[in-house]
């Protein structure tokens, strides 16, 4: 799931599929995405809309989401934001009150989207390119214990991933998978495991 939106491109798509047992109704929501001061920071926007913004699926179904965008991104920028997905708890059926634990399921997901300048690779599995030398880290001290902080000068997103620090030849892993991502002009930090100081 990597939906993204370059220069010249209105709107591209989301599926969502309902996999469940009983039909669900889901809710989506488009927030700019910032990261300030190291922490990630949301707001409500209307540069992009999801259509329709709410929908029921039947069990077994999948529900097609369109991501239009509604206002020209400046040249040479890359805008981040988030999908958030959340499920709409249905009523209970039947009269016999049930125990138990009904989870509400939410998701996030990243969306970008690109301004003319910014070269997009449609075919590629990353559609924008970070240049190594605008990331730079440094080992910092968060909450007293030492963390890994990445900071991204470049004008695209990097996704860090199966990320891994060496020191005295000893590898220790910090991600096998998904570590986070790093906004244009932003920072982000990480706990280092414990014994690699």
């Amino acid at each position: 799931i990597d939906p993204w939106l370059g220069p010249e491109t209105k709107a591209t798509e989301l599926w969502i599929q309902n996999q469940g047992t009983t039909p669900t109704t889901m809710q989506v929501r488009i927030v700019r995405w910032r990261q300030e001061g190291g922490s990630e920071r949301y707001q409500q926007q209307t540069e992009v809309v999801a259509s329709p913004p709410i929908v029921r699926i039947e069990k077994g179904s999948k529900q097609l989401i369109r991501l239009i965008k509604q206002a020209q991104v400046p040249a040479g920028v890359e805008q981040a934001y988030r999908i958030i997905v959340d499920e709409i708890p249905q009523p209970e059926q039947g009269a016999t009150p049930q125990i138990g634990i009904k989870l509400q399921m939410r998701y996030s997901i990243p969306l970008f989207v690109y301004g003319q300048g910014i070269s997009t690779y449609p075919d590629s599995a990353n559609h924008a390119l970070v240049d190594p030398r605008d990331l730079s880290w440094s080992v910092i001290r968060d909450n007293g214990k030492p963390a890994i902080q990445v900071r991204n000068n470049g004008n695209v997103h990097v996704r860090l991933t199966e990320v891994s620090a060496s020191q005295g030849g000893q590898r220790r892993t910090l991600a096998e998978g998904l570590l986070g991502y790093v906004l244009p002009g932003g920072s982000r930090a990480w706990p280092l495991p414990p014994g690699l100081p």
